[in-house]
């Protein structure tokens, strides 16, 4: 079997473009060395393979095949080696090459089917080291993480799991508000009735909570529940007026009513919040970027004949 690792040296250098004594520098070997590699005479030693691999931007694996697989383009060639050991150095080849070869306008439809395999092969590597890292967080006591290990794994269709998370944690705890919060929020994502009720009992718990009064209002708002869903918000509000969730969440609703001057003042409630909480000057002003657009928008709706 080692023969064949010869020429598929020799198959790999020509699709390369490099000569032997440019493949002998790049592995401080002998011209002489490579020639018999080629020629069969003799194989490369062992402690070489991972080199010549890499260099290739192939696995060892693949150069030992009696039939070395060709590829349509070095695009393809590198999809095959992130297949083979998906890190993120050989992602940033194949993903540099697919640009390329799209921005030079020669990618054909496989090309593209290619391209989208690989970003969906890494976003699953992406999505578990998110994963790992959250709960690292959690681990440490980050409360901020839980909320976002919740949505990531929503995104991925993992409701039952949220469920799950959250019913054992107001059993093992139920007098922690935040807990109640997730199981509301993890419920909101498949059964929106459901977890308004929950919601609505927590309130008899947790009257003054406004974490709890927000989820009230959003799935109010999401049931098309308007009047009831624009009291919720306003509560959480009067609980804590610095949160700026109500406020976006307000502002979309009267939108929705075609209450667009509420929907300006909700907009610019939003702006002023970033103020009152002491943001950099540089910070409010990116934080009122989409306000302002909003609120252009609405004018614009406003003024219409």
């Amino acid at each position: 079997m080692a023969f064949h690792i010869g020429g598929n040296i020799k198959k790999l250098r020509a699709e390369k473009g490099v000569t032997q004594e440019q493949l002998a520098a790049q592995l401080s070997v002998t011209c002489q060395s490579v020639s018999k590699w080629e020629n069969n005479v003799t194989s490369p030693d062992l402690y070489l393979l991972p080199a010549i691999a890499d260099y290739f931007e192939t696995s060892i694996d693949e150069l030992f095949q009696p039939n070395m697989q060709g590829y349509k383009n070095k695009a393809e060639r590198l999809l095959a080696l992130y297949e083979h050991r998906r890190t993120t150095p050989n992602f940033g080849k194949a993903n540099a090459e697919f640009d390329k070869l799209i921005g030079e306008g020669k990618a054909d439809a496989e090309d593209y089917r290619n391209f989208g395999i690989l970003n969906q092969f890494h976003a699953k590597v992406l999505n578990q080291k998110a994963e790992e890292a959250l709960q690292k967080a959690i681990d440490m006591g980050s409360e901020n993480a839980e909320g976002q290990l919740q949505y990531l794994l929503e995104s991925l269709g993992r409701h039952r799991e949220n469920i799950d998370k959250y019913e054992e944690a107001v059993h093992t705890n139920p007098e922690r508000a935040r807990s109640w919060q997730g199981l509301i929020a993890s419920y909101a994502a498949v059964d929106p009735e459901k977890a308004l009720e929950i919601a609505s009992k927590c309130l008899e718990k947790f009257p003054g909570d406004d974490g709890i009064l927000f989820w009230c209002g959003k799935l109010c708002k999401e049931l098309k529940r308007f009047g009831e869903a624009e009291a919720y918000f306003t509560r959480a509000i009067a609980s804590n007026p610095d949160g700026g969730s109500s406020y976006y969440h307000l502002a979309f609703l009267y939108t929705e009513m075609n209450e667009y001057e509420k929907a300006i003042w909700a907009w610019e409630q939003v702006i002023a919040l970033g103020g009152r909480l002491g943001l950099a000057d540089e910070q409010v002003e990116m934080e009122a970027e989409w306000p302002k657009r909003e609120i252009a928008q609405l004018r614009e709706m406003i003024d219409k004949p």
